[in-house]
């Protein structure tokens, strides 16, 4: 039996691309939008009363701290205010007490006090308004919507409650019902950025794409620095398959500034799906501290992936770029990622028929994680190459230990015994293989063929 006979398409063993890439699909990939910076307006009426009176033994206190209301020196409306029993006062000081409160972002006893306003007196609008404004903050956003919804059936609608209610539907996934609420509350105040911006989300939730689309083309020539709006504009794309538009609004946040890692792994996969890896390598090249850095594990699996990626296409030159950024950054890795890099670099010295580097790289690998399964395969497969049979051996053996890599270890050690044509050996261990993955229909044949050559051997 010679060489020829062989049960793998090439014993050398390339780093296994038998993973589904997480850029193989736009429906997998993600753009992560900051969250937005709501500013309802509470103090948007004066702290006045205007549906609870003052009780005539209340004027003198009150007539004293209208002054300090005026100045906004909050701190001593509350010293007048703590000489005061709460359930001795109106409703109306109550309601004041709860409103200087809730400015303070005393949000227990505002609660308290406006809920003791509602107590004395249920319909009082303002006390209902500034309670939402509470459970807003609390996000308790049910307690919220009921006490907003109260206060536009006392009379009480403007543009900020249309717009906080939406935001509220909003945060309930509530997603029609929060579009109406910005659609009304832009419609009281057209040029009110916050309501665009909600209005936009809104569509966006409600999978309203093409609306989203027309409204966001139509911010963007008004605010072509907001990096919120590209990355927007991105999320959008990719929602309706649109690969060259989310790569080019990606690209332009970029350009603004953007440096969130989950932002610049999407940006590369699409590039890699696009079939652009040398902008992909760019990328990763150019921020590779902020891929590397510990809290973002998902990011250094997205280098690894486009690593193996760059193996398996056989693009030695940006994989040689990629690898050597990761090594100016290789001390914050943990020691198994680490083997996995000198894995890659294995690879490459094969790659440049520099088997010695390769073995020295597969070696260190091992030395970082003992039970790397690619490294022993790899190793095993590049001593096989030399006809360094036993000590392939050894590593075949080790890799066979390992269940994700037992059936490659067993067809590899195989492969070894045919080559020095020992064939019964080679035959027990195909049987493994069966035994392992009954489905290897490829190995039956070659079972079969071997039980003849035993056979006549025989």
């Amino acid at each position: 039996m010679s060489r020829s006979y062989t049960l793998l398409t090439q014993p050398l063993i390339l780093i296994t691309i038998l993973f589904s890439l997480a850029f193989s699909c736009h429906g997998q990939l993600h753009i992560k939008l900051a969250e937005p910076t709501w500013e309802f307006i509470l103090n948007n009426q004066p702290l006045a009363q205007q549906d609870a009176q003052i009780a005539p033994s209340e004027r003198i206190f009150s007539k004293r701290i209208q002054p300090l209301l005026a100045a906004h020196n909050y701190q001593a409306v509350m010293i007048e205010f703590s000489q005061r029993e709460l359930t001795d006062d109106s409703a109306a000081l109550c309601q004041l007490r709860g409103q200087v409160q809730l400015l303070l972002k005393q949000y227990e006893q505002a609660e308290h006090s406006l809920q003791q306003a509602l107590t004395l007196v249920p319909n009082l609008a303002l006390a209902h308004r500034s309670l939402s404004m509470v459970y807003m903050v609390n996000k308790s956003y049910k307690k919220a919507q009921t006490h907003l919804k109260r206060t536009i059936e006392l009379g009480v609608a403007d543009a900020q409650i249309f717009g906080q209610l939406a935001y509220i539907n909003l945060q309930l996934a509530q997603g029609a019902s929060a579009v109406a609420g910005y659609q009304y509350a832009l419609f009281l105040e057209p040029d009110n950025k916050q309501w665009r911006q909600g209005l936009l989300y809104a569509l966006l939730n409600s999978q309203a794409y093409d609306q989203a689309q027309a409204l966001l083309e139509e911010m963007l020539p008004d605010n072509m620095n907001s990096q919120a709006l590209w990355l927007q504009r991105g999320q959008l794309a990719l929602k309706q398959n649109r690969l060259t538009q989310a790569i080019s609004s990606l690209e332009m946040a970029l350009l603004l500034g953007e440096e969130d890692v989950e932002n610049l792994t999407t940006t590369v996969q699409l590039h890699i799906k696009a079939g652009s890896p040398k902008r992909a390598v760019q990328i990763l090249v150019e921020n590779m501290p902020i891929f590397l850095a510990k809290t973002t594990d998902k990011s250094i699996v997205a280098v690894e992936q486009i690593s193996a990626w760059l193996v398996y296409q056989q693009d030695w030159q940006q994989l040689q770029l990629l690898l050597s950024a990761v090594d100016k950054n290789i001390a914050t890795l943990a020691t198994t990622t680490q083997a996995n890099f000198d894995v890659y670099h294995a690879q490459l010295a094969i790659a440049k028929h520099n088997n010695q580097g390769a073995l020295a790289r597969l070696r260190q690998a091992l030395s970082k994680d003992p039970s790397h399964g690619e490294a022993l395969l790899s190793l095993a497969s590049l001593l096989w190459q030399q006809t360094r049979n036993e000590s392939a051996l050894i590593y075949y053996v080790r890799a066979q230990a390992l269940s994700g890599f037992k059936e490659r270890a067993l067809l590899g050690q195989a492969q070894l015994e045919i080559d020095r044509k020992q064939y019964s050996p080679a035959l027990a261990l195909l049987r493994q293989v069966i035994q392992f993955n009954p489905n290897r229909n490829d190995v039956v044949a070659n079972i079969q063929s071997l039980e003849n050559i035993v056979r006549n051997q025989g």
